[in-house]
Order: C-alpha cells, then structure tokens, then sequence
C-alpha cells in the first residue's frame, strides 16, 4: 500500500484548475457527504454561490470481505420543488459503496439521474459507481487528507 499526504495546496489546486463553473454552474445545491466531502463541499460552494448540506453516510467492508454495508449517520430530506439540481460531493470514490447509497437514497425521494451529478477529488478505478472526478489515483494507494485528524 502506498500512503499519499494530500496537502491543502493539492486540494485548492485540483478544484481551482477544473472547470467547476462551466460544468456544474446551473447546480440548485451541494451535497456533501460527510465527513470527507464536507471540505472541498464547501469550497465548491463558494464557487458556485450555491447553499450547501450535508448528509453523513459510510460504508465499510464486513469482516475484511467483499461485502459492503452502509451505515446513515445525518439525512436530509429533500424537497423536489426546491431543489431541481444536485451536485454531489465527497473526497474519494474509493469503492463506490458510499456513492451507491447516497444515489439510491436520491432516486428514492423522486430525483433521476439527469437530476444529480456527482463529483470526487479522487477516484480509484476498482469502484462500482461512476462518478466525475477530478483525479485518478491507484487502487493499492492510501490518500490521507489535510482535514483528517492523525491520533
């Protein structure tokens, strides 16, 4: 496994040098999917000039197996009159797990697809969901984000 400090240099560099005006500028709404979508959430929110939420969702592998489980922690409920497009946010596709379930949840309060976009700093490709990403890292690579608190 190869561990990558991703500085905030990394971070305000990847969002700064994509096209997030051009791309997602007709967006109602950020979600962020917290924890680690909180941060570059609320930047691409200032960017945007758009409110931002956020919703807490994770998923994990049961046992060190293949199985995934999700696990809500904060909801939102979201009202289709109000908010007609969604951006999506959160700092990895890794497994594409958490992605999922936050899909499945929006699908489930009436949005489609053409209704939600969904955007990560990083993307690993073993993931099961698409999503935009704004860059490609390795699947045997661990990315340790300046918001993370080391014990």
């Amino acid at each position: 496994m190869i561990n990558k400090q991703v500085s905030w240099c990394d971070i305000e560099s990847l969002i700064r040098n994509s096209f997030i005006k051009e791309k997602y500028g007709d967006v109602d709404l950020i979600v962020c999917v917290g924890s680690g979508g909180m941060v570059p959430g609320v930047i691409i929110s200032k960017i945007l000039d758009k409110p931002v939420v956020n919703i807490g969702v994770k998923s994990y592998a049961i046992n060190n197996t293949q199985t995934f489980k999700a696990e809500w922690y904060q909801n939102f409920k979201f009202k289709k009159s109000q908010h007609k497009k969604i951006l999506v946010v959160d700092d990895i596709n890794d497994s594409g797990y958490t992605l999922h379930s936050v899909n499945c949840y929006l699908m489930s309060q009436y949005f489609t697809e053409k209704d939600v976009s969904y955007l990560t700093l990083y993307m690993k490709p073993r993931t099961i969901f698409t999503a935009d990403y704004l860059q490609s890292v390795d699947d045997d690579t661990w990315l340790s984000f300046p918001w993370e608190v080391q014990e």
